[in-house]
């Protein structure tokens, strides 16, 4: 008798109700291409008005989120690229990425957790305990 195969699939949803995008220009200031993961919790450089993932411990205006990645992006050594994230609408809070993995909703920045910070900085970020595959996602 043959061994099956068996494949895992995750087939949870990160966007799951009333969910809104917007669009805003990356500049990959790295040395080599990076990988920007759907979920990743953005951030926004005020004096340039470009997104690039939050980091806490920033003071350049990125510290503060703006919404979350809506999908997997590559971009290129020095490239620009226009990417697409949530900024309003219920998300799964176990999906959402800090990108520099140590952050979490508990983080505090400027007084106010990331938790606290998502829904009241983004126009409306609601994180809810689970997934509930009622709307579409990722398209």
């Amino acid at each position: 008798m043959a061994n099956p195969q068996i494949n895992n699939y995750d087939t949870s949803k990160i966007f799951v109700r009333n969910n809104e995008f917007q669009t805003g220009t990356y500049t990959n200031p790295e040395s080599d291409d990076v990988t920007l993961l759907k979920g990743t919790v953005m951030g926004r450089i005020s004096a340039s008005n470009k997104i690039l993932p939050l980091e806490s411990n920033a003071s350049d205006g990125s510290q503060f989120p703006i919404g979350i990645l809506a999908d997997d992006y590559v971009v290129d050594y020095t490239e620009s690229a226009t990417l697409t994230f949530c900024k309003a609408g219920d998300v799964v809070q176990s999906k959402i990425i800090f990108a520099n993995g140590t952050d979490t909703v508990a983080t505090v920045v400027s007084g106010r957790t990331l938790g606290d910070r998502i829904k009241g900085d983004s126009l409306g970020i609601n994180l809810v305990g689970g997934d509930q595959l009622t709307a579409q996602d990722n398209q």
